[in-house]
């Protein structure tokens, strides 16, 4: 019987000894670090030399931090710390998924290594263009001024009432036909960009002119533009609006901040709706504001009216004074001016009143119309519309990708 009794406490005590053991090696155990996170916008897009930091939330005591790069990133400072300062080593290229990993060490004991599911992207030095100003958003390099090209004849487009002075400021007015072919007075036999029409755009990619995302949105025509260039597409304006909202700290999660605030904009739909649909007050919030390159004339600057406008209000939006310019728009540095138009009958009107844009796209076979954006000098709306082809609007340039 005591043998018994003495073969049972034997046991207990290995089993105590067991438990215990078990516990040290738990608190010895290290968890896998918290996820990675980066300084950069949502884009995760870089330029070469670029610094930038990553870091993981926690910081837990005793515990030594191993970070994993690629060799398109230098190691800065930080190694061995849950923040790092790194730098892109090269101009162009993609750091894959799961190149970037990070393992937490305690006492000798290793964690499982916590990688980076996402891409970054380093980019090539944004082109540059003589006689022009330009400037990366996102990834892509906009002129951010108006293009001012006659053609070899002198005959391409027209600057506003014929005075050069005018288009020194403005840039010229094209036709959405000389716009897309280059051709100075295009007829609309000139222009192969016709409703169903497809082929390989300046870039290099198949398309089809059928109004839809997937054959459309992205088309790189040169038309008028330098070469290299191409007439803005829906993918082009929309990626825009995105990049200088995550880029520049454009204010605004909900309607309802806009509203509160009367500053900044969300972005209300996605790339496959694109500017299809009008970037108004009610659906974008306080959108115009941002893109203009001069303030209102009431202040000295080129835009007719006043600072501010006057909306009636709506089940979100209060009725009361919203802003025609903001100053943030000077550090934005995209600078609509109002240029007005040429109409079909040659009369020029609208300066000082708005801007009117191309872009690279038709929406429906009859009519068969371009699409047009707007800016105008008495709301924050950047509306659109599909507009006769023979009118004369400005014209911007994106660099091809």
């Amino acid at each position: 019987m005591n043998t018994r009794y003495i073969y049972l406490g034997l046991i207990g005590l290995s089993l105590l000894f067991v438990g215990l053991s078990c516990s040290k090696k738990r608190e010895e155990a290290v968890l896998q670090p918290d996820f990675i996170q980066t300084s950069l916008s949502v884009s995760l897009a870089i330029d070469g030399g670029q610094e930038f930091e990553l870091y993981i939330p926690d910081e837990d005591a005793d515990v030594t931090y191993h970070w994993t790069l690629p060799d398109m990133l230098t190691m800065l400072d930080g190694q061995g710390t849950n923040r790092i300062r790194v730098m892109g080593d090269v101009e162009g290229g993609l750091i894959p998924v799961k190149s970037i990993g990070v393992t937490a060490e305690r006492n000798g004991t290793k964690s499982y290594t916590r990688w980076l599911y996402r891409e970054i992207t380093i980019l090539t030095p944004p082109p540059t263009l003589d006689g022009y100003r330009t400037k990366r958003y996102g990834t892509k390099t906009w002129m951010i001024e108006n293009l001012n090209e006659s053609g070899e004849d002198g005959e391409l487009g027209w600057a506003y009432n014929n005075d050069p002075a005018k288009a020194a400021i403005y840039g010229r007015l094209y036709t959405w036909h000389e716009a897309m072919t280059g051709v100075s007075n295009a007829a609309a036999s000139e222009n192969p960009y016709t409703w169903g029409s497809s082929g390989t755009d300046d870039g290099g990619n198949p398309y089809t002119i059928d109004g839809t995302y997937a054959n459309s949105y992205n088309i790189q025509i040169q038309g008028a533009c330098p070469e290299g260039w191409h007439v803005p597409n829906m993918n082009d304006w929309y990626d825009l609006m995105v990049a200088i909202k995550q880029e520049y700290g454009v204010p605004g999660n909900t309607l309802s901040d806009v509203a509160n605030s009367k500053e900044g904009y969300i972005i209300a739909w996605g790339r496959e709706t694109g500017v299809v649909n009008a970037m108004n007050l009610t659906n974008w919030g306080v959108v115009g504001p941002y893109l203009k390159g001069s303030s209102p004339t009431s202040v000295g600057g080129l835009w007719q009216g006043g600072t501010t406008f006057n909306y009636g209000g709506n089940a979100v939006f209060p009725g009361g004074a919203y802003p025609l310019y903001n100053d943030k728009s000077s550090e934005i540095e995209f600078n609509i001016l109002p240029s007005g138009r040429r109409t079909t009958v040659a009369v020029f009107n609208d300066e000082g009143l708005y801007s009117y844009h191309w872009v690279a796209y038709l929406g429906t076979a009859n009519p068969n119309n371009p699409l047009r954006l707007t800016i105008g000098s008495g709301n924050a709306n950047f509306s659109n519309g599909l507009h006769s082809p023979l009118e004369a609007f400005c014209l911007r340039c994106v660099a091809n990708y």
